[in-house]
């Protein structure tokens, strides 16, 4: 997964933000959040960080989807329930997944507090569901990186490699392949640190990132 390799990296503002919306909007129990973002931003990076804090009090479920929230709702004693349920890649549901999960929780008449994170469709299958549209308290969306945040992001990744400080051009051009999104960042990052270990007194430029990205286009291709 590729938001997992950023759970080393500091979090950007925008996150962080993100972030305190979400826990300001659960306070209350019984509420529902909305994360979103296009892939790679760091949505599950998000939950996953969630998850880790509230899962040692046992409060807290983590799903990778609608469904898999859905069946374990149909199919759990709600006096068990956790007080969080987590739901990733909730843009890839089907209406009567979410319907079916919201109606599960109803009729529980337990005070779950829900947060969905997935890409922008989400947004419209949630308009769906006025049942959800009642509860949801906050709608937090994850953009790109600006080039600052790549050039932090990237100069994380690499450490120690970088010998000298990182050309401008060249984190221009990692930013504008990547298009801002972290993970991509990430993997340009990871790729251009293979070159740097090899050797480290070569100077990283923007055809290095260039040439990184050809080759690497060519092979997923």
């Amino acid at each position: 997964m590729m938001d997992a390799q950023l759970h080393s990296a500091p979090l950007t503002p925008a996150q962080h933000a993100a972030e305190a919306r979400i826990a300001y909007a659960l306070e209350a129990p019984g509420g529902a959040a909305i994360l979103c973002g296009p892939a790679g931003v760091g949505k599950t990076l998000l939950l996953e960080r969630m998850a880790e804090t509230v899962a040692l009090q046992g409060q807290c479920l983590l799903a990778d989807s609608c469904a898999i929230a859905r069946d374990w709702a149909a199919g759990s004693d709600p006096a068990e329930w956790p007080g969080m349920l987590l739901i990733d890649n909730a843009h890839l549901a089907a209406d009567n997944d979410l319907a079916e999960l919201l109606e599960n929780v109803a009729q529980a008449q337990v005070a779950l507090s829900l947060v969905l994170a997935g890409q922008g469709r989400l947004l419209t299958l949630a308009a769906r569901h006025p049942q959800l549209a009642r509860i949801v308290r906050v709608r937090a969306v994850l953009p790109p990186l600006s080039l600052e945040e790549s050039q932090t992001l990237l100069a994380h990744r690499l450490g120690g490699l970088l010998t000298q400080p990182a050309d401008a051009a060249m984190v221009r051009t990692l930013h504008e392949i990547a298009a801002g999104i972290p993970a991509e960042v990430v993997r340009l990052a990871d790729l251009a640190g293979l070159l740097l270990a090899a050797d480290p007194t070569r100077p990283l430029v923007a055809d290095d990132i260039e040439l990184i990205h050809r080759r690497a286009s060519l092979q997923a291709a």
